[in-house]
């Protein structure tokens, strides 16, 4: 029995280094001298077609190095180019995704190491190496490997549960005592510090699942000796089909997350390893490593690293690494990872990383990372966006593209305040929200004297072109209604404005604008004195005007004048 596990494992290692041989053992022979790693992934991608996948806001390619290879793997090369950097990467076909994290995965293709390559600063022009040293190593909490000396299955559990518990305690005696110790000190390094202790438990628990798993696979096998099983953190066993009716009674019983299974179905809730061509369940799915094909789920589908494929779901889609395909749910989809493909929900959809792609959501997308795409919602949040955003409201820290709604907040867009004259209303003010291309404009203005006031409420939409360095010229389109001495005039009183205003700047923050406007009014209000449409209207900039009959029998009001505006803008 013990030679078959053997030659098991060993067929499913194999396995795994060919499959992902395929890009990553390709033969590189290449030359770099002092340029950035965003330009040597692009000569790659240019010579071998190999593309690279990663998210601006989350890995940093702005080191510049000097490298030089002949005849190596590219799996040596991404090694050796990311080495002195916090970067790591995934093979998926022939594309390498990269991430932000602590180490990089190794590659063992090729028979001896290569030459480092020299890490430089963007201001440095010398080959100097840059020997990065870690400032806050008082702040770094330790991490004790989990020891487990039974042999037997059930009692090795119960002393890995004992050996986690005690470990936990540990860590946090050690925060306790060192944040009393910065207490006084800046707060970047209590930061450091809470940061080093979320990532000693986040290693602790890694190490518990690795060592349980090892122990259930020694437990399903009927290993006498758990201790001669090393975990292998890609090892999973291969299944054609499995059935749970709710976990663990199912086919795989407790050891159904060392499973990759081709098909699941589960009949109330079903965990697996992991899932290749299609899982299906009546309430949920839940799936510890990755899913490869599509899952159904009436309520639920969680899966614990990426999809490549569809998830379809009553309620919600979760998964904690990047997401090749689509989430689709009738509540709320979370993609913890990159985004390539599309989230349409019912209500939410949240992304943490890139998307290449598009939100679709009855309510809310919400995405802290960068929109290459856009997002289709009564409100989109988005930290950078370089498509579109349409929906009732749109946030974004920067955009490159256009938002079509009715407010627009871009953090690092076009916001003006706008203080004017105008021939209707003697004192308005205008304030503008979105971006350049286009923006929306709210409007506020008043004519009052002692005897008689009206005012107005308008919105409208906008566009702004830079002239030059200290001159712009917009284009506005205002629609306002005109309130006759009341709180509000119930009766069709309208205003349309079409403006064309040139901009001068006086300082950094202010200009001065000015320019005409060619306006319409569309009124049922009758004037004490019998008159249709409000007095505010210039008679004398009237070029046309006439009477609309209505189909109720009451007659619209319809002059056309040309106006002018003046004022500051902030």
């Amino acid at each position: 029995m013990r030679q078959k596990i053997h030659l098991t494992l060993l067929f499913l290692f194999i396995s795994m280094q060919a499959s992902l041989a395929q890009v990553l053992d390709k033969k590189v022979t290449m030359q770099f001298q002092n340029i950035s790693l965003e330009q040597a992934l692009k000569k790659i991608k240019s010579s071998y077609g190999v593309n690279f996948s990663y998210s601006p806001d989350q890995v940093d390619l702005s080191k510049h190095v000097s490298f030089q290879v002949r005849n190596e793997s590219l799996g040596q090369v991404l090694n050796q180019l990311f080495r002195s950097t916090p970067i790591t990467y995934r093979a998926v076909g022939n594309q390498i995704v990269l991430k932000s994290g602590k180490s990089v995965p190794k590659h063992t293709a090729g028979t001896r190491p290569l030459q480092p390559p020299v890490i430089q600063t963007k201001d440095s022009l010398e080959n100097t190496t840059v020997n990065k040293t870690d400032t806050l190593n008082q702040y770094v909490i330790p991490v004790k490997p989990l020891e487990v000396a039974a042999k037997d299955s059930t009692q090795a559990i119960k002393e890995l549960d004992n050996s986690y518990s005690k470990g936990l305690i540990d860590l946090n005696s050690i925060y306790g005592q060192k944040k009393d110790s910065v207490a006084v000190q800046s707060y970047l390094n209590k930061t450091q510090l809470k940061q080093s202790w979320k990532a000693a438990k986040m290693e602790l628990e890694r190490e518990y699942k690795q060592l349980r798993d090892s122990i259930m696979f020694a437990k399903k096998y009927k290993e006498a000796d758990s201790s001669t099983i090393k975990y292998d953190e890609d090892l999973l066993i291969q299944d054609d089909f499995q059935f749970t009716g709710i976990y663990p009674l199912g086919s795989h019983l407790l050891t159904s997350g060392l499973y990759r299974n081709k098909y699941s179905l589960n009949l109330i809730g079903g965990y697996n390893g992991a899932v290749s061509k299609l899982e299906f369940g009546i309430v949920g799915n839940i799936i510890r490593r990755e899913v490869q094909g599509v899952q159904f789920a009436g309520v639920a589908n969680i899966v614990g690293e990426y999809v490549r494929g569809c998830q379809f779901a009553g309620v919600a889609n979760i998964t904690s690494q990047e997401v090749i395909g689509g989430q689709f749910a009738g509540i709320v989809n979370v993609a913890n990872g990159a985004m390539y493909g599309v989230q349409g929900s019912g209500v939410v959809n949240v992304g943490t990383e890139q998307l290449d792609g598009v939100q679709v959501a009855g309510l809310v997308n919400q995405h802290s990372g960068t929109v290459n795409g856009g997002q289709i919602g009564l409100v989109n949040n988005a930290h950078k966006v370089n498509g579109f955003q349409f929906g009732l409201i749109n946030i974004c820290d920067s955009m490159h593209g256009i938002p079509f709604g009715l407010l627009s907040i871009c953090k690092n867009g076009y916001g003006r305040i706008e203080a004017y004259y105008s021939e209707t209303t003697r004192a308005n003010v205008l304030i503008k929200s979105g971006v350049k291309s286009l923006y929306n404009i709210f409007q506020f203005g008043i004519n009052f004297n002692s005897s008689y006031y009206r005012w107005t409420l308008g919105y409208g939409l906008g566009s702004t072109v830079q002239m030059s360095k200290n001159a712009t010229i917009s284009f506005d389109a205002i629609l306002m209604h005109i309130n006759e001495n009341q709180a509000f005039t119930d009766n069709l009183n309208e205003e349309i404005q079409f403006r064309i205003m040139l901009g001068l700047n006086i300082t950094k923050r202010v200009s001065i604008f000015a320019g005409p406007s060619i306006n319409t009014s569309f009124s049922k209000y009758k004037n004490p004195d019998g008159t249709l449409g409000s007095k505010m209207i210039p008679k004398k900039g009237i070029i046309y005007d006439h009477t609309i009959n209505g189909k109720d029998g009451l007659s619209i009001y319809n002059p056309y004048w040309l106006g002018f505006n003046v004022g500051l803008r902030f």
